[in-house]
């Protein structure tokens, strides 16, 4: 099992599998939006699949290693390669006190 890779305010979190979902086959992926364009991107040559989960949450199985970059042209965060397998995305958002909570549990997904 891989460790987590962390690229600005995002997170790939690797897991054993991803659960049911909307599945999708992309060759690129924004797994962190950006409101200026300077989105984190999953990007590869070959076909990987994106799934969304019932609860909104964002995997990817990668079958090869891919690359992420950061569209930016200054102060970017530099290329990683990420390795096959399936990860979990996690964006780091920002608290906003006049957001509701939401009470109902959450699934969990066991990650080594």
């Amino acid at each position: 099992m891989h460790n987590p890779i962390r690229h600005g305010e995002v997170m790939l979190l690797p897991v054993r599998s991803a659960p049911a979902g909307t599945r999708e086959q992309v060759t690129t992926c924004i797994v962190g939006h950006s409101e200026s364009g300077h989105h984190h991107v999953l990007d590869s040559d070959r076909e990987f699949a994106k799934i969304v989960a019932a609860n909104g949450d964002v995997f990817v199985d990668l079958d090869e290693p891919t690359r992420l970059v950061h569209l930016k042209d200054h102060d970017r965060h530099r290329e990683l390669e990420v390795p096959a397998g399936v990860w979990r995305v996690l964006r780091k958002t920002e608290f906003d006190i006049g957001a509701t909570v939401d009470r109902n549990p959450r699934t969990r997904y066991v990650q080594d």
